[in-house]
């Protein structure tokens, strides 16, 4: 992506820019100190030495599964990539009791995660609506390209539109929805 495209995207959602408008306590603390955090973590400088030549977009999706790993501290991260490596290396330095599990090329009876990535590749729709059915109360599910692939902005609609999902959070390169029915339906653009 060019730097022009992302300075006006940065600018059409610029009154969007850390949990500005949230009124909600628990919303605004997950924007500002998951989301949004820019103060250096204790393991930032070790991965970007290890990995010098990711792009922007992608060290900032790491950078963001490392927070929400963090987060969520969680035992094991599914992942619907063709590929995990580089996720579960930030994930494991975010929280080093998460394991990150990739089903891409699997048959899953069940799924027994907290946390889950959903890429939009081929079989996709398919997992997702075993990934519903399987969720719970303590469920958190990314699902990537939410504004720039069409069938990852179907999976997202799908996602914000479920009864399941209470809370969502539309960062234009991804999206993030919890499952706590116990909080109000919301669905919260971030400037990310």
């Amino acid at each position: 992506m060019n730097s022009i495209k992302r300075y006006f995207i940065w600018l059409r959602r610029m009154s969007h820019s850390r949990g500005l408008g949230v009124q909600s306590p628990s919303a605004y603390r997950f924007i500002r100190y998951v989301i949004s955090e820019h103060y250096p973590y204790y393991a930032y400088d070790d991965l970007r030495k290890k990995y010098p030549a990711l792009d922007w977009l992608t060290r900032k999706r790491m950078e963001l599964y490392f927070r929400l790993s963090n987060f969520c501290r969680t035992n094991q991260m599914v992942d619907y990539s063709e590929e995990s490596s580089l996720l579960a290396d930030y994930v494991k330095h975010g929280c080093c009791a998460t394991r990150v599990l990739n089903v891409y090329n699997e048959v899953l009876d069940a799924l027994n995660a907290r946390l889950m990535r959903i890429c939009p590749i081929d079989g996709c729709d398919d997992f997702l609506e075993i990934a519903l059915a399987e969720s719970d109360q303590e469920s958190v599910f990314v699902v990537e390209d939410i504004c720039t692939n069409p069938v990852a902005s179907r999976m997202w609609q799908r996602l914000v539109e479920s009864e399941k999902v209470s809370v969502s959070y539309d960062l234009y390169y991804c999206g993030i929805a919890f499952f706590d029915t116990d909080r109000h339906k919301t669905n919260y653009i971030v400037n990310f």
